[in-house]
């Protein structure tokens, strides 16, 4: 080797020494938030068009998800993407979630325990579709669609189950776009909302700057008729089921149509304890709205009171130490007769569904429970109610820990009904349901099949509840939405009893034939048509598509995560 090229390679050594020794002076990098903003875009159209006063927008959920989709292309550092959508995924939840702070000021911690945990879903979704679409090579229309899907029906079932404000919700106002419930739940109408927003999502898609799919201009028209078709589709079976309707009313013109008065009263619910003196007053007001819906009908069948809405409580056996379980008895006769004043006045007097509790005075149960009062005043049905609210009807773990004995001193945790209930007159027969037992999906499918398994054919679904609460905020409307559903899955009409509202007739369709008005009293007068439909395919075969979803959702977070830990290997040296 030359002298010359010696020198040179020396140089260049000391040159290398100089450049690793000197200290680099970094640039700093401009924040990103492009995460957070396009995070909150989606999370604030889906608000706009979630059920609430004002609200209810249902055609914007459909373009709702799209820059929220757009994220899993996103060239940022994954864990900055994912904490900027938990953070728009929490504000979205403490603002949809905000009635829950309101029944007890402890419930302030529940609301953001709860908010915290809803939130968690956002990122998890960018997450395992960005692993579908990067790592498993699946187009954006379907993993999109699949990982939400999944993780919506994880969440209805996991633990207790949490069913409002899913996102098939936001068409509750939309008879022709909820059709599609009958066929997969409403998990089918949330899996069809995402696919156009994906499919949306990629027509739309940046070809420069922070977000791209590298989508060519024929992948974007693809796209962007995918969306119009899964749109118009939809639209289209809805639009056929219910013209289809037309001819079943001419056929049911001499079917049996059962009269039932729904009363609807005012009463702002707080924790404390009533004075007696209280207790009659609000008793002799649904009296007083009951005699006014017999004047304005009397050819009634029936007569719905809210949940814990009659005063007296139903005992199990008259076997007690003081005798309490006769005197409630005399008292429930008593209170029939402030009921229905003279029943003369009215000819026969007509069977009462109240919302009241049942008492077991030897095992020390307690039972949030429907009852069937007969024609004489007679307790002649019960319904206990089977799935409670976690921190309102009962607290977990309560008896382990002394400390919390303490803090909810005074509160009387209720007891588990085991069995369902079926109330039937010589006009028809009905299945009830407690409060928020109806927007638990599988509950009310399970309950149907366990009673026409045995025999018993249930006309119409009763939904007995105390919204009074929440003081008339935007509960009211999610609660609706998911009685609206429960009427589609199962093609029954749903009848529901509400404190300070929202009573409603819904017909099997999810038409609202007629509505009660907010934090008012009223008389729903219905006339319920009883369907000829015995069966949907949610019914025989439930959400089996949207459980195959959530065990795939779960197969991808486990390969994703064993991949990401598996070592590279090593490089070989030049």
């Amino acid at each position: 080797m030359s002298k010359r090229k010696k020198q040179k390679q020396k140089k260049r050594r000391r040159l290398l020494r100089w450049a690793k020794a000197t200290p680099k002076t970094e640039v700093p990098q401009p924040r990103d938030f492009t995460a957070l903003v396009f995070s909150l875009l989606s999370f604030l159209f889906l608000w706009i068009a979630m059920p609430g006063p004002g609200r209810g927008h249902w055609w914007l959920a459909w373009p709702a998800l799209t820059p929220l989709i757009w994220l899993i292309h996103s060239p940022s550092p994954p864990h900055k993407v994912l904490r900027q959508v938990w953070i728009a995924s929490l504000i979205f939840w403490l603002v949809m979630m905000h009635f829950v702070r309101l029944p007890l000021w402890p419930l302030w911690f529940g609301w953001l325990a709860l908010a915290t945990y809803l939130a968690v879903y956002g990122p998890i979704f960018v997450w395992l579709s960005r692993a579908m679409v990067h790592r498993f090579h699946i187009p954006t229309v379907i993993a999109a669609p699949i990982v939400f899907t999944g993780l919506e029906w994880i969440r209805v079932t996991f633990l207790s189950g949490f069913g409002l404000a899913c996102v098939s919700h936001t068409q509750y106002l939309s008879p022709k776009t909820m059709q599609i419930a009958e066929l997969f739940g409403a998990y089918g109408v949330t899996f069809l909302i995402v696919s156009v927003a994906a499919a949306v999502s990629v027509a739309s898609s940046f070809s420069r700057g922070r977000i791209s799919t590298q989508a060519t201009i024929p992948t974007r028209i693809v796209h962007a008729f995918i969306a119009v078709a899964v749109f118009v589709g939809v639209c289209g079976i809805g639009t056929q089921q219910l013209n289809s309707d037309a001819q079943l009313r001419k056929s049911a013109e001499a079917h049996r149509h059962p009269k039932v008065a729904l009363i609807q009263t005012s009463i702002d619910t707080v924790l404390k304890q009533k004075t007696f003196q209280e207790a009659q007053e609000e008793f002799l007001v649904r009296c007083d709205l009951t005699q006014s819906a017999l004047l304005m009908s009397k050819e009634l069948d029936l007569i719905v009171w809210p949940e814990s809405s009659f005063m007296w409580s139903d005992f199990l056996t008259d076997l007690s130490p003081t005798d309490t379980a006769a005197m409630r008895r005399q008292n429930q006769q008593l209170a029939w007769q402030a009921v229905f004043g003279n029943p003369s006045s009215f000819g026969d007097t007509v069977p009462l569904l109240a919302g009241s509790t049942t008492i077991d005075p030897q095992a020390e149960e307690v039972f949030n429970s429907a009852l069937l009062f007969d024609k004489q005043g007679n307790v002649d049905g019960r319904y206990y109610k089977i799935h409670l609210v976690m921190f309102g009807e009962y607290f977990p773990v309560v008896h382990s820990i002394p400390i919390l004995k303490e803090f909810i001193k005074g509160f009387r945790s209720l007891n588990e009904g085991a069995e369902f209930a079926r109330f039937e007159t010589d006009k028809f027969s009905a299945a009830p349901n407690i409060c928020f037992e109806s927007t638990v999906p599988h509950l009310i499918r399970r309950q149907l099949n366990a009673l026409e398994d045995g025999g018993k054919e249930v006309d119409f679904l009763i939904n007995v509840t105390n919204d009074g609460w929440f003081f008339g905020t935007s509960c009211l409307d999610l609660h609706l939405a998911c009685n609206t559903f429960r009427a589609v899955e199962t093609r029954r009409p749903v009848l529901v009893s509400a404190n300070t509202g929202l009573s409603a007739h819904i017909d099997e369709f999810g038409r609202h034939v007629q509505l009660g008005p907010r934090r008012k009293e009223a008389e729903l007068i219905c006339e319920v048509r009883v369907p000829f439909a015995k069966t949907t395919v949610y019914r025989q075969w439930g959400a089996w598509v949207a459980a195959v979803m959530g065990w795939i959702v779960a197969l991808v977070a486990i390969a994703d995560v064993a991949l990401a830990r598996k070592p590279s290997e090593p490089e070989l040296d030049s």
